[in-house]
């Protein structure tokens, strides 16, 4: 078994538990206010903890290279820069069939680098999931040799679990890892254009109301590669999003906005990998699961933190996993 492969049973076994049924409670009309902490930064030195720019800087230099190849990546390769060399890559790719060709050739033998090489950097998984994914959706897929295809399928199942389901799956489930609980967007409304989300005590309930998807968007600059992520509720469609008012300052609702009216421009969402679990950003606020309970089965979720990365911080880091 490879080292990924193993990795992959061992973030599976730490996100299995079992949830017990609790007695329900009346529910309060508003969420209490709740003091927050800024989310401490991991003391771990992980890769992905490389400031953004410094990885705009090194994949400046490597965008003046004008001809990669295996030799040019070994002579540049460390652990640190694959995040840089990715993305240079990834700029290969004019939109012809030989371009295309070249930058998944170069793509595959950067990635098979960084794993014979058992390093970790979060944010080179993170991104080379997303060009992973714009490989197999392009024109040209079908013009690579069945050995491409076979590594492609076969690298992206080294990626951590949640990378697969966020931009692979159809639609997900998303467990709170300090509470190992499900968030989920309710029936019950805030008012007629909004609706609750939950972090809900009972994995065996309201099955269908937990599975989300994604709408990605590229807003990439010419040095690195940024996206923006939508979360919308797989059953009702309805997009969750950053309340503007905050509770002493420190915490905003996270709330589902019908998808009857027009999209709210706070619904967009910056995703981080830590290790396994995925971190939501939007102007500082990471979605955490609330200690404030709204019934004894329900806990609310907040836009929490301050500058924190959210590493040190478990109720603000998600699993995306298959549903129950």
């Amino acid at each position: 078994m490879s080292k990924r492969m193993l990795s992959k049973v061992n973030a599976a076994i730490l996100i299995l538990t079992v949830i017990f049924y609790q007695a329900a409670a009346a529910p309060q009309d508003a969420p209490s206010p709740v003091d927050t902490v800024d989310a401490p930064a991991s003391p771990e030195g992980r890769a992905s903890d490389i400031d953004e720019s410094d990885i705009e800087e090194r994949a400046l230099n490597f965008l003046n290279v004008n001809n990669w190849n295996e030799q040019a990546i070994d002579s540049r390769y460390n652990g640190a820069d694959a995040t840089a060399l990715a993305y240079a890559l990834n700029r290969i790719y004019t939109g012809t069939a030989a371009s295309y060709k070249k930058m998944v050739k170069l793509q595959l033998y950067l990635f098979q680098k960084f794993d014979d090489a058992g390093d970790v950097n979060d944010k080179y998984y993170f991104n080379v999931a997303y060009y992973f994914l714009n490989i197999r959706k392009n024109k040209y897929y079908n013009s690579l040799t069945n050995e491409q295809k076979r590594k492609l399928n076969e690298y992206k199942s080294y990626l951590p679990p949640s990378l697969d389901f966020i931009f692979f799956q159809p639609n997900f489930c998303l467990m709170n890892r300090k509470y190992l609980q499900h968030m989920y967007a309710a029936d019950r409304a805030i008012d007629g254009q909004r609706d609750y989300i939950f972090v809900f005590t009972n994995n065996n309930n309201n099955v269908n109301k937990r599975p989300w998807t994604t709408q990605v968007t590229d807003v990439s600059n010419d040095r690195q590669t940024k996206l923006k992520f939508t979360l919308k509720h797989n059953q009702s469609k309805r997009v969750a999003y950053l309340e503007r008012n905050s509770y002493n300052g420190q915490s905003n609702m996270v709330a589902a906005w019908h998808s009857s009216f027009q999209q709210p421009n706070n619904a967009d969402w910056t995703v981080e990998l830590y290790q396994n679990q995925l971190i939501f950003k939007q102007n500082g606020r990471l979605i955490c699961a609330s200690d404030s309970m709204y019934n004894n089965n329900r806990r609310y979720v907040f836009g929490q933190g301050g500058h924190g990365n959210g590493n040190n911080a478990p109720e603000c880091q998600w699993y995306a996993k298959e549903c129950p």
